[in-house]
């Protein structure tokens, strides 16, 4: 593992970072994800795998969040951006890795909703009502409907203490968000404020786990009544 670190510091182009990915996905050697036959061959020409058994043919991204991305480079830093205190907006972000705004945004939900699914549940969240963040809330900033029981806000001198702290980090990076997207964000806020327990190869590994997220998918998400900022 200590030569991966080696490899991720070193790494400059696609190709450095696709052999890291690959090396994560498969630490314990080729496993084929449609029959799960072990042994495979490469097609240089392609950047592929084939499988022996199945001839399905795989490489460290297919069918996971990083489906199809062409500038592996840019994704791995952005993903790796996520280690640092500081935030990113998605107009930084197009500038960093010369995008243009919309891919920027769609690249950063993706990310953060990763990470959320990431997150267990079961872990200890403040939950804060919408009006509690409505200073930094584009649009809409209260819910209209009744939140379920599960899913009461937080009263205590706490989360007072904790919203205004997301409220300075959503408008000294974002200059304020939108409602309907607000969970992602505290995601990305719990992550940052607890970067210390986070490796770097742990993080990029659990993109290598998840499935790939549609635009349509992204575009549908809605965030839930009581906004969880994790401990």
């Amino acid at each position: 593992m200590e030569d991966l670190y080696t490899m991720l510091e070193q790494a400059d182009s696609d190709e450095d970072y696709r052999e890291i990915l690959e090396r994560l996905r498969w630490s314990s050697g080729f496993s084929c994800p449609r029959c799960g036959h072990n042994r495979g061959y490469r097609i240089e020409t392609r950047r592929l795998i084939e499988c022996r058994q199945c001839k399905l043919q795989v490489s460290a991204t297919s069918g996971t969040l990083l489906h199809g991305v062409r500038d592996l480079r840019a994704w791995v830093k952005a993903i790796l951006s996520f280690m640092q205190t500081e935030g990113l907006s998605a107009v930084s972000v197009a500038k960093l890795f010369d995008r243009g705004y919309a891919t920027a945004w769609f690249m950063m939900q993706k990310i953060r909703w990763t990470l959320e699914s990431g997150f267990n549940t079961s872990e200890a969240a403040w939950r804060l009502s919408c009006s509690m963040l409505k200073t930094a809330l584009f649009k809409s900033s209260v819910c209209d409907d009744p939140c379920a029981e599960d899913e009461k806000p937080s009263l205590d001198g706490s989360s007072s203490f904790i919203a205004s702290h997301f409220v300075a980090y959503l408008l000294g990076t974002f200059c304020g968000v939108s409602r309907k997207y607000s969970q992602l964000y505290a995601v990305e806020y719990s992550f940052r404020t607890r970067k210390s327990t986070a490796e770097p190869l742990a993080l990029l590994t659990l993109f290598l786990q998840n499935k790939k997220v549609t635009r349509s998918l992204m575009m549908s998400y809605i965030a839930p009544h009581a906004i969880r900022i994790y401990a």
